[in-house]
């Protein structure tokens, strides 16, 4: 066997290693799936003048995610889907003999569905077992439910205005439907599982004439009675011009697991 020949099967054999190579980098990496499940939990609060002396809650989300296929020869990519989330604030308001009636407001949830619009830069190269990427972008929030919990032992407001009445409304609160917020984070995923981290910040002013009112036991023998009366403290009223009512604004920090 001449040295021509032994180099020509050597050749041929490493074409044929790398073309299965390439052909398997092909399947796990440019074929591997462009959606999951995502879940996991966040600390939320909220801003701006309206509401007083706001910290931080935690919350829970859950949803599904879907990105562009992974480009060769670009960085930059996109991602989407739909998220059911959680967030709010605590408030560390109170006054001196608050009881089951006469309480200041101590926390507010908010429920909504988001969709995010994101555009990924991707840290990584394409054939990269694990993705690492930043993520930009906004995320589009639809508030379809709003809570009030009042005094120490945060108690819905419903429940602490209906204590001697067995019929409650839960009506939402006077925040505005749509929201939008500005997003910023990190990702990275392997093959079935990977984590996000992400900072949120609300760019809407969702105070929509926010006013609450309750009942108020006014002769301290555990009843509420027919006055009523704003749950304090809030800002001042005659602080707001008319047509400009102070800000209220949500952020957020959130901790993810994708799958």
């Amino acid at each position: 066997m001449t040295v021509k020949t032994v180099l020509l099967i050597f050749g041929l054999n490493g074409l044929a290693v790398l073309s299965k190579a390439q052909a398997v980098s092909d399947v796990v990496y440019e074929g591997r799936q462009r959606y999951g499940l995502k879940m996991g939990m966040g600390m939320s609060s909220m801003y701006g003048g309206k509401l007083l002396n706001p910290r931080p809650s935690v919350g829970v989300l859950a949803g599904f995610y879907i990105h562009s296929k992974l480009d060769k020869k670009s960085p930059w990519g996109f991602q989407s889907g739909l998220d059911l989330r959680m967030r709010g604030s605590n408030f560390a308001n109170g006054r001196p003999g608050d009881s089951a009636i006469n309480r200041s407001y101590t926390k507010i949830s908010i429920m909504s569905m988001d969709v995010p619009l994101l555009i990924n830069y991707r840290l990584t190269k394409q054939r990269d077992v694990k993705v690492k990427q930043l993520q930009f972008g906004v995320q589009l929030a639809y508030n379809f439910n709003s809570i009030l919990y009042v005094g120490p032992n945060k108690t819905p407001l419903p429940t602490a205005l209906n204590t001697f009445n067995s019929i409650q409304t839960w009506d939402k609160l006077p925040l505005k439907s749509f929201d939008y917020q500005a997003s910023l984070g990190y990702q990275t995923r392997g093959e079935s599982l990977g984590y996000s981290v992400a900072l949120k910040f609300g760019l809407r002013n969702l105070n929509n004439n926010f006013l609450f009112m309750g009942m108020i036991d006014t002769d301290g023998d555990g009843i509420a009675d027919t006055k009523q009366e704003l749950i304090a403290p809030t800002t001042d009223p005659s602080k707001e011009a008319p047509g400009t009512p102070q800000f209220i604004g949500t952020w957020s920090l959130e901790f993810g697991l994708i799958f």
